[in-house]
């Protein structure tokens, strides 16, 4: 084992010193020592854009009571696309709290809706310090990218759109539906037909740096029974360069590929590939049926291979709506 190999599995968690000086992490709490190398970890979906109020809330006092050894976030916590920097910080602050508040180690990837703008860059790297960065667990490989590196900037109209939806959603939640078919009546209505082809289009933005920070986490971790990827953005539905240069960097590791973004639940193997597209956990519905369900995604290590229960949060329920049938 190298030095270098030696001080990250001694950190556990480590970041690209040769681009962030920072004491700031974009994750709460400290990684445990599974018992014989075994360990449980949860997977939450997007929590915005345009937030059910309360569902992420239930996701995350579920996984306070399954106690799993850490939880990651494939992003979009925040409805974000500010251009002014208080508003974006006091939704962190609120969504923090109550992340924080649960006491488990909590790992974020970035989304395009907390990032999506030069304030919204600002105001992360301000709070969590910056927005890639790797972990090792047993003789597992964690990497967190960053699929808005750098981030796309919305127009002002867009932006406006977007806000007037989220506010619909938020202020009358029981026609979300219709706020929806409004939402997407007036990004029709008022973009040019280039601009609506590109949204339709999964543009992943990673730059050289990162995908050289990937490269060394690999190398220094060739020993590990799987690999573990977080993306915002689900890469294999793109058509850039960048996805490509990953799995070519993955090719004979056997590694899941987590993605979110588009609130549907997938999951689709080849070989010694997984790639899970998580469904929502909070954010509106794109469709309808069982993958567009809110839910969180529980995953069992066992002797380095990964396991998946997919838990649908409209099938939890409190004991307190269970009441005595009448005696007779």
């Amino acid at each position: 084992m190298t030095t270098v190999q030696a001080e990250k599995r001694a950190s556990k968690a480590w970041y690209d010193e040769q681009k962030f000086n920072t004491d700031k992490r974009p994750w709460f709490g400290t990684l445990p020592e599974p018992a014989a190398g075994d360990f449980s970890f949860a997977v939450l979906g997007d929590r915005c854009g345009m937030a059910t109020a309360g569902v992420f809330e239930q996701a995350l006092a579920i996984v306070k009571d399954l106690k799993p050894d850490f939880v990651l976030s494939v992003g979009d916590m925040i409805e974000g696309y500010w251009k002014e920097a208080a508003p974006a910080r006091e939704e962190w602050e609120d969504i923090d709290a109550k992340i924080e508040a649960v006491g488990l180690p909590f790992f974020h990837t970035v989304g395009n809706h907390d990032y999506g703008t030069s304030t919204m860059l600002d105001v992360w790297r301000e709070r969590k310090g910056f927005e890639y960065y790797a972990f090792r667990l047993a003789d597992a490989l964690f990497i967190v990218l960053n699929t808005e590196d750098p981030p796309a900037e919305f127009s002002d109209e867009l932006i406006a759109i977007i806000k007037k939806a989220t506010a619909n959603m938020q202020n009358d939640p029981e026609h979300s539906s219709e706020h929806m078919q409004a939402f997407i009546q007036d990004i029709t209505g008022s973009l040019p037909p280039e601009q609506l082809a590109g949204m339709s289009k999964i543009d992943l933005a990673i730059s050289d740096e990162q995908m050289a920070f990937v490269e060394r986490a690999l190398a220094d971790n060739e020993d590990v029974k799987w690999t573990f990827v977080s993306m915002h953005k689900p890469g294999w539905k793109s058509e850039g360069e960048e996805y490509r240069k990953l799995q070519a960097m993955l090719a004979g590791r056997p590694h899941t590929i987590f993605a979110g973004h588009l609130h549907a639940m997938e999951y689709l193997r080849e070989g010694d590939q997984e790639l899970i597209q998580l469904g929502r956990t909070g954010g509106h519905a794109h469709g309808e049926g069982p993958e567009s369900e809110n839910l969180l995604l529980w995953v069992n290590v066992r002797d380095g291979k990964p396991s998946y229960r997919v838990i649908e949060l409209g099938g939890v329920r409190e004991i307190e709506g269970y009441v005595p049938a009448a005696h007779h």
